[in-house]
């Protein structure tokens, strides 16, 4: 057995006994339904509060790396071959213009 299938598990396992306790509870049907709709929106807040805070320091770390950065990048330097450089375009021929006499 893995380790990461043990862990499945016992989260599984831990969900299930939470629902059971839920379950068996002396408590009437519309408690249950307050009660569980107000721990939904306690767990989701937390989970909101959680990723904001996750949001920001990354930002901030990102920053920082920015920040100590110099700023300065090699120039890209190309070599001049014949298949990338572009050919002159071709003028030794007059352009068909009306001239007014």
């Amino acid at each position: 057995m893995s380790k990461g299938s043990f862990g499945i598990g016992m989260a599984l396992g831990a969900l299930a006994g939470a629902a059971a306790a839920y379950l068996f509870a002396p408590q009437s049907g519309e408690d249950f339904q307050r009660q569980l709709k107000t721990k939904a929106q306690e767990t989701k807040s937390k989970a909101v509060d959680h990723l904001d805070e996750a949001l920001m320091e990354t930002e901030m770390w990102l920053e920082q790396k920015t920040a100590e950065d110099d700023g300065y990048n090699e120039p890209i330097r190309y070599e001049h071959k014949p298949e990338n450089v572009a050919l002159a375009p071709d003028y030794t021929e007059s352009p068909d213009v009306f001239v007014e006499e």
